[in-house]
């Protein structure tokens, strides 16, 4: 059974969905009534494995999750719109594949800060924190607390 056939987790079914829905929404503009292509569905799967298409025919050149995809999806928003805005084309396919090219040039990036805040947050699991105690020092008041209305007491 090849990696290509192999069924995802329910994690990565979320995964899947929320990239889809945000490519659907927020990169395309697309409205409730309407779906990706099969072919830009075919490109986002390619991504994950370095491709341009998903399919079985090509070598598989990297390793993505859907999640890294997203990010940088939405890391890229910004120089996607940049890169749009006033733009013709021939086609929505061609419109998303400009767009997912200026994915693909930063996915790399994104993919080493996902993994270098994963391996953070697993070495800050892994610290043993049971060494370490804390011993502050405590407030110690040196002014005597004096009532006003002592002082003038005597006065009337």
């Amino acid at each position: 059974m090849s990696n290509e056939n192999k069924k995802m987790t329910a994690e990565e079914k979320q995964q899947w969905d929320d990239l889809y829905q945000y490519v659907r929404k927020e990169v395309m503009q697309y409205d409730d009534n309407q779906s990706l292509s099969k072919e830009m569905v075919l490109r986002l799967k390619g991504l994950t494995k370095g491709k341009l298409m998903a399919n079985n025919k090509s070598k598989n050149y990297a390793e993505y999750s859907y999640e890294v995809i997203l990010y940088t999806f939405k890391a890229c928003k910004p120089s996607i719109s940049r890169a749009i805005q006033g733009k013709k084309f021939k086609n929505e396919m061609n419109k998303f594949l400009y767009i997912s090219a200026i994915v693909e040039n930063n996915i790399n990036d994104i993919y080493l800060r996902v993994k270098n805040v994963k391996k953070s947050h697993k070495k800050a699991q892994e610290t043993n924190l049971d060494n370490v105690y804390y011993e502050g020092a405590e407030y110690k008041k040196k002014t005597k607390e004096t009532v006003v209305g002592d002082k003038f007491k005597d006065l009337w």
